[in-house]
């Protein structure tokens, strides 16, 4: 291109009118290079925005995460111990009910009539019987004085021990009437809440047989959930500590539904799940937890100090495991990480950062590793900060 223009500007030295009509060819020829040399250099690509965290230090909760269903500390199914026309239904549907209060009523008639035959049948023996030991009483006088013989003393001795027993057996006929005369009232052994009544008012019912109610303990309660196999040696070792803390959640609002300890282990793994059942208590004095529900538990064992966190947005799965954007000086490269687990937006990092480290919690897909970015405060900033121990 230079020997080019060299030689147009030679050959026409000498010729100034024909300089003039070829500049316009010469200044085309200046402007096609010039572009030629722009377009292979490429277009530059501006900083990409991105919203950074800074990876801190803190004190992190050690927390096994479940799902749990609320179970009644007791249950029991309300039976019938006699059988009879149902007279009377003493609670409502739904009612909470107290230890001996009444609930069902059975028709009594028959008992009463049964009692007063057992009392009269215990009279007749108490008279039997004692006929018997004042002859026996006697004939030990008559024996003494040598009036009588002793097959007959022996004779009134056995009498008047089968007069004994036949009282005994009376007197046993008279309580097992009055029981039933008892039964025959229907009580709540439990405090509880009591479900509807299955069996109405006029129904006949038959000793041990129709559930007539379900009464639930309700306070406290039960919330059974179940863990790995793999963390159970970590729990029992905690509880060696202390009891340990249990936090019931709605699962659809995130709202707390109460606290409770951890009162129970199984003694078996589930060989199907791995999994080791366990069973939390909880005072429900406001009845939140319903039997049946499910909730979300949260199994405190302790604390992590000195965790390095960053924000889960940060972390990002790929076919390597995971993964952050760091970025220095304007650059922001991708690091593999490994996370021991999370808590709530933290992800706790077990190696690949170091606190004080800036990482890339929103705008990732848009990075070319290796790429300037421009780094810009958002609200998944500020993070944690190097060296706070607060949670």
């Amino acid at each position: 291109m230079k020997l080019f223009l060299c030689g147009v500007f030679v050959s026409l030295s000498g010729e100034p009118w024909a300089f003039r009509r070829t500049l316009p060819a010469i200044l085309a020829v200046f402007f096609l290079c010039g572009c030629s040399k722009e377009e292979g250099k490429g277009p530059v690509q501006p900083p990409v925005p991105v919203v950074t965290a800074v990876a801190g230090i803190r004190t992190i909760p050690l927390e096994e995460a479940a799902i749990g269903t609320v179970e009644p500390l007791s249950s029991v199914q309300i039976k019938p111990k006699v059988g009879g026309e149902i007279i009377g239904v003493d609670f409502e549907d739904g009612a909470y009910v107290k230890t001996d209060e009444v609930l069902f009523r059975i028709d009594p008639s028959p008992y009463d009539v049964i009692l007063k035959r057992a009392e009269a049948n215990l009279a007749m023996a108490q008279s039997s019987a004692s006929n018997a030991v004042d002859q026996a009483k006697r004939y030990t006088t008559l024996i003494d004085k040598g009036a009588a013989s002793k097959e007959q003393f022996a004779q009134f001795l056995s009498t008047a021990a089968a007069q004994k027993a036949q009282l005994d057996a009376r007197q046993a006929d008279v309580d097992e009437a009055r029981l039933a005369t008892e039964w025959a009232t229907v009580r709540s052994p439990i405090d509880g809440r009591a479900g509807a009544a299955i069996v109405k008012r006029g129904n006949i019912v038959q000793a041990n047989a129709e559930v007539l109610a379900v009464v639930n303990q309700m306070k406290p309660i039960y919330v059974s959930f179940s863990v790995p196999e793999e963390d159970l040696a970590e729990v029992r070792s905690r509880m060696k500590g202390g009891s340990l803390a249990v936090e019931a959640i709605d699962a659809e609002t995130a709202k707390s539904l109460g606290s409770g300890e951890l009162s129970f282990i199984d003694n078996t793994v589930d060989r199907g799940s791995a999994m080791v059942n366990m069973k939390a208590q909880f005072p429900n004095d406001d009845e939140a937890l319903w039997p049946g529900r499910f909730v979300d538990v949260k199994l405190t064992l302790g604390e992590e100090k000195d965790a390095l966190v960053v924000p889960s947005a940060a972390v990002i799965e790929g076919q390597n495991g995971a993964q952050v954007f760091v970025v220095a000086n304007g650059v922001a490269n991708l690091r593999p990480v490994v996370v021991s687990r999370t808590y709530g937006p933290l992800s706790v990092i077990r190696s690949g950062l170091e606190a004080g480290e800036t990482v890339v919690t929103s705008g990732q897909l848009r990075i070319v590793p290796g790429g300037k970015v421009a780094p810009k405060p958002g609200r998944e900033e500020p993070s944690p900060q190097p060296g706070g121990s607060g949670q």
